[in-house]
């Protein structure tokens, strides 16, 4: 057996490659397409490190908000370069689309669908003080009755 090192995939977590990944990401890169070079960790063993370092997984979100935002100017610039061709149009249309769907679940507090909701609590208090007088009278009147 030699002594050379062996080489291949990154599994023990380094913040080097931690910062290639959020790099890549927040290029426009999915980590599917990441974990595809060889040099590059598992997708399961980015997803891990993701699970078990807080600091990589906060790196990695700002990295997909970096993210969002470079899709957010992408969709301006294939809108306004789009050609009058119907079969361009169509394809710019869809292109706007899937980034924008992607913008959203990415950064859902910048780009998503904003839905309001309206909590509307009514507490039945009439409900609560029968309660209250059916137990005052089933010890009698002046609330002395055994408990």
């Amino acid at each position: 057996m030699s002594d050379e090192k062996k080489t291949g995939r990154p599994s023990v977590f380094t913040q080097d490659t931690a910062d290639v990944i959020c790099e890549r990401i927040a290029a426009g890169e999915s980590v599917r397409q990441i974990s595809k070079s060889p040099d590059m960790p598992a997708q399961s063993t980015i997803y891990k490190w993701l699970n078990e370092n807080d600091g990589f997984s906060e790196q990695y979100a700002r990295a997909r908000e970096t993210q969002a935002e470079i899709y957010a100017e992408e969709i301006i610039s294939i809108a306004d370069c789009s050609s009058e061709e119907a079969g361009a149009v169509a394809k710019a249309r869809l292109q706007v689309d899937a980034r924008k769907w992607y913008a959203s679940k990415v950064a859902p507090k910048k780009y998503g669908d904003r839905i309001q909701q309206d909590i509307n609590a009514n507490v039945n208090i009439s409900l609560i003080d029968r309660v209250l007088e059916a137990r005052k009278r089933a010890r009698g009147n002046d609330g002395e009755g055994t408990s």
